[in-house]
């Protein structure tokens, strides 16, 4: 019984998918791709419409020999929310979305990050952000980004900054001793590449770049790197590319010289002025975007979006990168690059928190911070079982 159960939890899953990856899909066309009975997908997709996850939208057309109009599939945006949260040095920021990625809520705190407290930290967040939208009942799943070197796959945290971590973090195996939601970590810039994978599967990006600058008052952050932080999320082929070591997009610009503490080639003791002096801010925006285009034009990037503190002063970035891009490039064919704003500001990497866990669980069979029977996240998270 108990084995027919999870088989049955586990086709309800691959419908699931099937429709997410597929809104608008009819329950003939789920048994074609899927190989199911037509009979097992109809009782299924009855079940998901009972408990509000699956909804009818419309009618399509019928086929050459006429019949009944096959009636389109997609998910309740509203059957529940994702949390994601950003840890900062000194304070962190959460939010939570629906499944079609509309912001429910939104809070910034301040609070010290240290690596003793951390997984405590983050679950703490999460339970009390929850309770004000009707409680964990419908929380499906909490994503975290934060700044460092991490291998989202297994939940490892090998370096990272906020948290003065040298030494790894085990964080999927923490909080798998303390949760049994999915829950996912991931490097800021990444996470963000993730929303927009997430979240704008109709746009048919396949290749692009989100370029995370963010601001830092605190002292702490001022200390140790000017308070001026930048990463960049890398889509190649539809996918968020890491790397080997999980260090791509990790950046320091190629005009960097020898012991400056920042990024840049403007000196650490400039840097710390920024966002509110205007030339020196654009002087660092031409710079990144001079670094910007060579991989833009290199790997022939489909669009940038930029994103994070950025889009709150007063300068073109978009405009200054284009100019870059074409100043880069050396044929008489316009480069076919579009860049903008991400126009999501200081919500940015919690919102692509929340997109690469609502991703991962929707794309992935298996998760890091799977129980010993390795159960599919999906079922978990949308308690399908």
């Amino acid at each position: 019984m108990a084995v027919a159960k999870t088989e049955k939890a586990r086709n309800a899953a691959h419908i699931v998918r099937t429709i997410w990856k597929n809104p608008m899909i009819s329950r003939f066309e789920i048994a074609e791709r899927l190989g199911l009975e037509r009979s097992t997908i109809t009782h299924q997709v009855s079940s998901l419409l009972d408990i509000g996850l699956v909804t009818e939208i419309s009618e399509g057309k019928s086929g050459p020999s006429g019949g009944r109009r096959p009636i389109h599939l997609a998910i309740n945006k509203d059957y529940g929310f994702i949390i994601g949260i950003e840890m900062q040095v000194e304070a962190y920021s959460v939010v939570a979305v629906n499944l079609a990625g509309e912001i429910l809520s939104f809070k910034k705190a301040e609070k010290k990050v240290i690596a003793e407290t951390f997984v405590d930290d983050v679950i703490g967040i999460a339970r009390s952000f929850a309770a004000g939208l009707g409680g964990m009942e419908r929380l499906l799943g909490i994503g975290v980004g934060m700044g460092g070197i991490i291998d989202s796959d297994r939940g490892i945290v090998h370096n990272s900054i906020p948290l003065h971590l040298t030494t790894p973090l085990d964080f999927s195996g923490a909080i798998a001793e303390r949760s049994d939601l999915p829950f996912i970590i991931g490097n800021d810039a990444n996470c963000c590449a993730w929303g927009e994978l997430a979240f704008h599967k109709a746009d048919g990006l396949k290749n692009f770049l989100f370029a995370l600058v963010q601001f830092r008052s605190g002292d702490q952050a001022n200390q140790e790197y000017g308070g001026v932080g930048f990463g960049l999320g890398i889509v190649i082929d539809g996918k968020v590319h890491t790397g080997r070591d999980f260090t791509a997009g990790e950046f320091r610009s190629a005009f960097w010289t020898d012991g400056n503490k920042a990024q840049f080639a403007i000196p650490y003791e400039e840097i710390k002025s920024l966002p509110r002096n205007a030339a020196l801010l654009e002087r660092f925006v031409r710079e990144l975007s001079r670094n910007l285009a060579l991989f833009v034009n290199t790997f022939n990037m489909d669009k940038v979006f930029i994103g994070g503190d950025i889009e709150n002063e007063a300068i073109d970035f978009p405009a200054l990168l284009r100019a870059e891009i074409d100043r880069n490039w050396m044929y008489p064919t316009p480069v076919r690059c579009d860049v903008g704003w991400s126009s999501l500001g200081d919500k940015a990497v919690p919102y692509g928190a929340a997109g690469m866990l609502l991703y991962r669980v929707f794309t992935s069979t298996h998760f890091s911070v799977d129980a010993e029977d390795d159960q599919d996240p999906l079922v978990r998270a949308l308690h399908l079982l």
